[in-house]
């Protein structure tokens, strides 16, 4: 589940509006308040610009991992439809099937590196951190306190962005390309289309 970092010391405004059919109207005039800290924390308080502009990085992190997790799951269930489509074709290639379990492959290589490998902890064994791991440490460790990060959490957003980038590289090519060019191959075939797909048609 995805949080929202601490809101920053200072001004703000605030006005009602309502939607009708649609449009959005404002309600009144907006209010100025101004946020302020609550009592004083146990540690000493850090550079609050510094910790700002922390947490506004690692929530961009997060809601980058997160949304690449949920797209790798909408891919995986995607290609299931084209395999179970392919598989109701008479006379298909059997290299659109080949094609189907290669893209298969790697997809399943990107959601490990995304969350762990679940067979090898479904044994007890120990793995090493995933991606969404280091990125929910250095999440889940700061975003509560005014300290500001530690090195453990410094070094575990490191850990999770330079892994997280040839990843998100690959899944975009994965899902953009060749998921894409699968689906209409399989169309061409004669396929029954997956759900969402517009299909082609030729009297």
């Amino acid at each position: 589940q995805q949080r929202q970092p601490l809101a920053a010391p200072g001004p703000y405004k605030v006005q009602l509006a309502t939607r009708i059919e649609g449009v959005l109207k404002p309600v009144g005039e907006s209010v100025a308040f101004k946020c302020a800290p609550i009592g004083e924390p146990t540690l000493p308080v850090a550079d609050r610009a510094a910790t700002l502009e922390w947490e506004r990085k690692t929530a961009k992190l997060q809601r980058a991992v997160l949304g690449a997790v949920s797209a790798a799951g909408e891919g995986q269930t995607r290609l299931n439809h084209i395999k179970k489509a392919i598989d109701d074709t008479p006379g298909a290639d059997p290299a659109l099937m080949d094609s189907a379990r290669a893209i298969e492959r790697r997809l399943a290589a990107i959601t490990t590196a995304l969350n762990g490998d679940a067979a090898i902890r479904n044994r007890n064994e120990p793995t090493p951190p995933s991606i969404v791991e280091d990125m929910s440490t250095a999440v889940g460790g700061t975003w509560s306190q005014t300290y500001g990060p530690t090195a453990t959490h410094k070094r575990c957003y490191e850990n999770a962005a330079t892994r997280f980038q040839p990843v998100l590289a690959d899944l975009h090519a994965l899902i953009e390309t060749d998921l894409a060019r699968l689906e209409h191959a399989a169309d061409a075939a004669g396929a029954p289309g997956a759900p969402g797909g517009v299909p082609g048609w030729k009297p």
